[in-house]
């Protein structure tokens, strides 16, 4: 509850999934105006493999510094991080990802995802690209529109190795890249 307002003034537009007053209908239609407004384009769909396991403590950690200054809630949190989980009897201590079903994992998701993917895209990606670009990004799920095939090609190369910087993978079988061109045309045909 203290850290939601914080973040909630910065996290960008392009940002649905638990967050207060966005749902995922919203995300839906901005999805759907974004690939309208690109006459189809070529639509990037983006799996982060095992995301919530693999959120490193120390990046989240520093991330979190940045904007709260509040030694307590960053122990509390940092604690929260390196709590134990028990599985099928077994105690263990990951030093990786965000307990799951815990009431800050989603806003931890948020932001580490609004410095690793949310800025990028704003800040780095769209003015490189020639035509349209929008992203809409609900929790871990990532879908980027594009009006230019290459444009596309570029991120889909480069956005690996952007993930590596920060301990996330792109699930190669599950990301893929997908023409909405015929589809837009042949509804305007009709």
């Amino acid at each position: 509850m203290l850290i939601e307002p914080i973040y909630e003034q910065d996290f960008k537009d392009c940002s649905f999934g638990f967050r207060p007053g966005r749902s995922q209908h919203q995300a839906l239609e901005v999805i759907w105006k974004g690939t309208m407004g690109i006459n189809g384009g070529w639509i990037l769909d983006v799996d982060i493999r095992k995301y919530f396991d693999t959120i490193d403590h120390a990046q989240v950690q520093a991330m979190l510094r940045q904007r709260v200054n509040d030694g307590v809630i960053t122990r509390l949190i940092g604690k929260w991080l390196n709590a134990g989980v028990r599985e099928k009897g077994q105690l263990s201590y990951p030093e990786s990802g965000s307990p799951q079903g815990g009431v800050v994992s989603p806003l931890l998701s948020n932001i580490y995802l609004h410095y690793v993917m949310d800025l990028w895209f704003e800040t780095a990606v769209k003015p490189r690209m020639q035509g349209k670009v929008f992203m809409v990004r609900f929790a871990d799920d990532l879908v980027i529109g594009f009006a230019n095939k290459l444009d596309a090609m570029r991120v889909l190369e480069v956005l690996p190795k952007r993930f590596a910087k920060f301990g996330l993978t792109v699930h190669p079988e599950k990301t893929r890249l997908v023409s909405f061109n015929l589809v837009y045309h042949f509804q305007n045909q009709r």
